[in-house]
C-alpha cells in the first residue's frame, strides 16, 4: 500500500514538476518583449515634429517620443541606403564584409549580401517569428531573399526602390507597360519591381505606404501569439516623389517651409509622403493596442541615413544622404519600452543603429557579443539605470570604396579624413553644423584620432563587387507578369 502511495506521489511530482516548467516557459515566453523597428527612407533629420518641424505634422512618430525616448546623437552606418541597410540588417559595420555602395544592378547576383547571419536570424534561432515589410535592396538571387536570409514573412519588393502606384497606374501614362522600349535607367530599373508576398507576386491597388500598412498589420494579426520581430521598411519619403492628391492638398506649396534647395512643390509632395507614412505608423501602432500587445512590444523608429539635398531639411546639420557630414550620417531615432524606457525624455549620448539589433538579440535572450555583433546592449541606457554613455567613440567608412574618407567621432570631436586627404576637425558640442575646421589648432588630437581610425580599419574587406551590368531581365518565379521576368531559353 504504501509502495503505491509512493508511486501516485511521484507521478503527482512529476506532473506538477512538468506543468510548473511550462508555466516558467510560458511565462518567460511572455515577457520577452514583441520587437518592430520602423525605418524611414531618405527622411530629414528635422522632417519630424519632435525634433523642430513645423510644416509636416507626424503625431503618431512624436507619440512615440513622447511616450518613450528620444536620441539626438543617433547615428547610421552609412550614408547611402544600401551600407546603412546592411549594416543594421547584419547588426555589423558593413565595410567589415566589403558592403560600399548601393545595389545598381539589381540582377546581378554578385551585388547584394553575401549568405551569412543576419539580426533577424538571430532572433529566429531565439524562438521569434520574424517579418519584413517595404524595401530590401539587399540582392534578388535565391540566396539574397529576405526569406533566405532570416525573413519568415516578408511583404514588399526587391530592388532599392518602388514606384507608389502598381505600374498600370493612369498616371505613368503606359511608361512601365511591357515591352521595355529601351533599356530601362538604374532608378527605374529598381523602381519597377513587382511587388512579393514572399516569392510571389501580387496584386495591388492603393498608394504604397498604405499597402506597406496594411501588410504590416496582417503581419500582427497573424503572429500575435508568438513573440515576433518586425522590420517595417518604408519607402516613404524616397524618391519618386508620389503621394495622393487629396494628401498633397493639404501641404500648399506657398505654407511649406523654406528650405534652402528645395523648391515648395518639391516640398509640398514631400511633406504629403511623410503625413502618409506617419498616418501608417499610427494605424500600426493603434492595432498593436487594440490587440493587447502595447505593454509587451519594443517600438524603435528611425531613419536609414539623412534627407535628400532637394526634398529634405536636415537643419542644423551640414549635408544630406551621401554625405560624411553629420546631415548624411546623424538621423532621428526614437525607442518606446512601455514600462521600461522614462517618458519623454531626450538623450544625448551617441547610440548607433547596430545597437537596435544588439540590444533586440539580447532582449530575447541572446547574446550580442557571441554572435559577433558589433553594436551594444543599450537597455541600461535608454532605460536610464544607467547614464554612462554607451559609446566613447564610433568610426564610419564613407564612399564606395576601400580607399573612402574614414569618419571618427571621439566624445564631442569629429574627425572626416581618417583614411587620406585633408583632415577636417569639428567640436560638434560648439559647432553642431560643422562649419568651422578646426584641425589646424589641433594637431596631436587629429593625429590621435586618425591613428585610432586607421587601427579600427585594419580589417576592413575588398568590395564584394566592383561594377555592376545593367541587367534588364531575369527568370526568377516571382518577376512573372512583371516586364522585367525573361524565361531562359530551352
Amino acid at each position: 500500500m504504501i509502495e503505491v502511495q509512493n508511486r501516485k506521489h511521484i507521478v503527482l511530482g512529476v506532473l506538477l514538476s512538468g506543468f510548473l516548467l511550462g508555466h516558467s516557459v510560458f511565462a518567460a515566453e511572455q515577457t520577452r518583449p514583441n520587437i518592430i523597428v520602423i525605418m524611414a527612407d531618405d527622411l530629414g533629420y528635422n522632417d519630424v515634429g519632435c525634433y523642430g518641424c513645423k510644416d509636416i505634422p507626424t503625431p503618431h512618430i512624436d507619440s512615440l517620443a513622447k511616450e518613450g525616448v528620444r536620441f539626438t546623437s543617433g547615428y547610421v552606418t552609412g550614408s547611402m541606403c544600401g551600407p546603412s541597410r546592411a549594416g543594421f540588417l547584419t547588426g555589423k559595420h558593413q565595410s567589415k564584409f566589403g558592403f560600399y555602395k548601393n545595389c545598381s544592378a539589381p540582377f546581378d547576383p554578385k551585388q547584394g549580401l553575401p549568405k551569412m547571419e543576419t539580426i533577424a536570424s538571430l532572433l529566429q534561432k531565439q524562438g521569434y517569428v520574424t517579418g519584413g515589410v517595404g524595401k530590401w535592396h539587399m540582392g534578388t538571387s535565391d540566396d539574397q531573399h529576405p526569406n533566405a536570409m532570416g525573413f519568415d514573412d516578408w511583404f514588399g519588393f526587391l530592388g532599392g526602390g518602388l514606384m507608389y502606384y502598381p505600374l498600370d497606374h493612369p498616371s505613368y501614362r503606359g511608361r512601365f507597360t511591357p515591352p521595355i522600349p529601351r533599356p530601362m535607367k538604374h532608378k527605374y530599373l529598381q523602381h519597377t519591381l513587382p511587388l512579393i508576398h514572399n516569392r510571389e507576386p501580387v496584386e495591388w491597388d492603393q498608394y504604397l505606404t498604405r499597402e506597406l500598412t496594411d501588410a504590416g498589420i496582417r503581419f500582427l494579426e497573424t503572429n500575435q501569439a508568438n513573440p515576433f520581430f518586425l522590420f517595417m521598411s518604408y519607402n516613404a519619403p524616397h524618391l519618386d516623389l508620389e503621394a495622393p492628391e487629396e494628401t498633397i492638398a493639404k501641404f500648399p506649396a506657398d505654407k511649406m517651409t523654406v528650405v534652402p534647395g528645395v523648391k515648395p512643390g518639391a516640398r509640398s509632395i514631400y511633406g504629403a509622403m511623410v503625413f502618409e507614412m506617419d498616418e501608417g505608423i499610427g494605424q500600426l501602432l493603434a492595432r498593436v493596442k487594440e490587440l493587447g500587445l502595447a505593454d509587451n512590444t519594443v517600438v524603435w523608429f528611425l531613419s536609414d541615413h539623412g534627407g535628400m539635398e532637394r526634398t529634405s531639411d536636415n537643419r542644423p546639420l551640414r549635408g544630406a544622404k551621401g554625405s560624411a557630414y553629420e546631415g548624411g550620417l546623424r538621423v532621428p531615432m526614437i525607442v518606446k519600452w512601455p514600462g521600461k524606457t522614462p517618458q519623454g525624455v531626450v538623450l544625448d549620448d551617441m547610440v548607433t543603429s547596430l545597437d537596435i539589433g544588439a540590444t533586440a538579440l539580447a532582449m530575447a535572450g541572446g547574446d550580442p557579443a557571441e554572435a559577433g555583433l558589433h553594436g551594444k546592449d543599450i537597455r541600461p541606457y535608454m532605460t536610464q539605470e544607467s547614464t554612462e554613455a554607451p559609446h566613447e567613440v564610433l568610426y564610419w567608412h564613407t564612399g564606395s570604396t576601400m580607399n573612402s574618407f574614414g569618419v571618427i567621432r571621439e566624445g564631442d570631436y569629429k574627425l572626416i579624413g581618417g583614411g587620406r586627404g585633408n583632415p577636417a576637425l569639428y567640436n560638434l558640442k560648439d559647432d553642431l553644423g560643422e562649419k568651422k575646421n578646426v584641425a589646424a589648432s589641433h594637431p596631436e588630437r587629429v593625429q590621435a584620432m586618425r591613428a585610432r581610425w586607421m587601427e579600427w580599419s585594419k580589417d576592413i574587406q575588398p568590395p564584394l563587387w566592383e561594377g555592376g551590368e545593367n541587367i534588364q531581365y531575369a527568370d526568377y518565379d516571382w518577376l512573372k507578369g512583371n516586364l522585367h521576368y525573361k524565361a531562359k531559353p530551352d
